[in-house]
C-alpha cells in the first residue's frame, strides 16, 4: 500500500452536508440581511471557512452572522446531514489493514466537535487540523502540510479525499496526492490523481 495516512475532507466528502450548509445560510440572510437568496445560489461558498462566507456575503456584524448561521445549521443537521452510504464500512476496512485516517477541514474546531455524524469515527482520527489550526487555509497548502508535520509523516505517504476545487489545490500546493469524491455533483472538471463515486472504488484506490 502506498499510503500511510489518509486525510478526510468531511463536508460534501464524508457527509452530505450541503442543503444544511445552503439552507441555515439562506435563513440567516434572510432575518439578518433581509434578503431572499435561494439556497442553490449558495453552493459556491460550501467547502469555505464559515467567517470567509460571512465575509464575502457582507454582513455588518460578522459575530452576530456566525452565531445565528450556527443555531440554524444545528437546529437543520439532525434531519438533513447524512453520511454517504458505504463510508462507514469503508472507514472501518481502511483501519483495519493499519492506515491511519484523519482530516482537513474548513469548519472550525467547535464546528467539528459538536457534529454527532462523526461520533463513530472519532476514536481512529488521529490527526484532525481545522480552520483554528493554521494561518491560511485551503486553497493554500499550509492545512495539508500541516497534517503531515503533525502526524510525523512525508507528504508523499499521504492521501487528500475531498470534494472541491479548494481540496484539491490545498493538496497539490502541498505536493500530497487528491483523490476526488464525485458524489455530490457539483465537481466539474476538478483535477486530481483518482476520482471515485462509491466507497468501494475510493476502497480500491486506498488498498490497492
Amino acid at each position: 500500500m502506498r499510503y500511510t495516512h489518509i486525510a478526510f475532507d468531511i463536508d460534501g466528502t464524508l457527509i452530505d452536508t450541503q442543503d444544511t450548509f445552503t439552507y441555515s445560510f439562506s435563513k440567516t440572510i434572510l432575518e439578518l440581511k433581509g434578503e431572499v437568496v435561494p439556497p442553490e445560489d449558495l453552493v459556491r461558498y460550501f467547502g469555505l471557512p464559515s467567517l470567509t462566507g460571512i465575509e464575502q456575503v457582507g454582513f455588518p456584524n460578522h459575530e452576530e452572522a456566525l452565531e445565528l448561521w450556527e443555531k440554524y445549521y444545528r437546529e437543520m443537521a439532525p434531519e438533513k446531514s447524512v453520511p454517504y452510504p458505504g463510508v462507514h464500512e469503508a472507514i472501518e476496512k481502511i483501519v483495519a489493514v493499519g492506515i491511519k485516517i484523519g482530516v482537513i477541514t474548513s469548519r472550525s474546531r467547535d464546528e467539528f466537535e459538536y457534529d454527532r455524524n462523526l461520533d463513530p469515527w472519532r476514536p481512529w482520527l488521529q490527526t484532525v487540523i481545522c480552520a483554528d489550526d493554521t494561518v491560511l487555509h485551503k486553497p493554500d497548502g499550509e492545512p495539508a502540510l500541516a497534517f503531515a508535520a503533525k502526524a510525523g509523516v512525508s507528504v508523499d505517504r499521504c492521501l487528500y479525499v475531498g470534494d472541491t476545487p479548494m481540496d484539491a489545490q490545498c493538496a497539490f500546493n502541498a505536493g500530497m496526492d487528491f483523490a476526488l469524491a464525485t458524489w455530490n455533483g457539483n465537481n466539474g472538471d476538478i483535477p486530481a490523481k483518482y476520482r471515485f463515486g462509491s466507497a468501494d472504488k475510493l476502497l480500491k484506490i486506498i488498498l490497492s
